[in-house]
């Protein structure tokens, strides 16, 4: 079956792998406050739709400028919801941007919820492994 898409927008794609249990977030270009809030919301939304989920591999190697503006708002207020939706892992691949990656390392979480990666497929393979165990 593979990955389905669950929302195409300018700035977010998400899809989802019913067989490795990953919904996959790849976020593109320049996100602006406003942008990474309302991706995220429909993140939430979609995820708590997809009951059985746990996984997010969270993709920004095509975001391209720093977002730091809400990393605290994701910290503090986004990732503890994802968390009571079930969330147990998020690979996060980190985009080449210096800017983007300093705004993505500034996000935190409890626990070892968060793993950064520099390549996709490591990440995908991580995650594929979370779900064996």
């Amino acid at each position: 079956m593979g990955k389905v898409s669950l929302l195409k927008e300018k700035h977010i794609e998400i899809l989802y792998d019913a067989e490795k249990n990953i919904m996959y977030d790849h976020w593109i270009g320049f996100q602006t406050v406003d942008n990474v809030m309302d991706g995220c919301e429909k993140i939430l939304k979609l995820f708590k739709e997809k009951r059985d989920c746990t996984n997010i591999l969270n993709d920004n190697s095509k975001v391209t400028g720093p977002w730091q503006g809400a990393t605290e708002w994701v910290s503090n207020v986004w990732f503890p919801k994802m968390i009571d939706a079930g969330l147990k892992n998020f690979a996060w691949v980190l985009s080449s941007n210096i800017f983007a990656e300093l705004s993505a390392k500034n996000v935190s979480s409890e626990g070892d919820i968060i793993q950064h990666f520099n390549d996709y497929n490591q990440a995908e393979k991580y995650l594929e492994q979370k779900e064996l165990a």
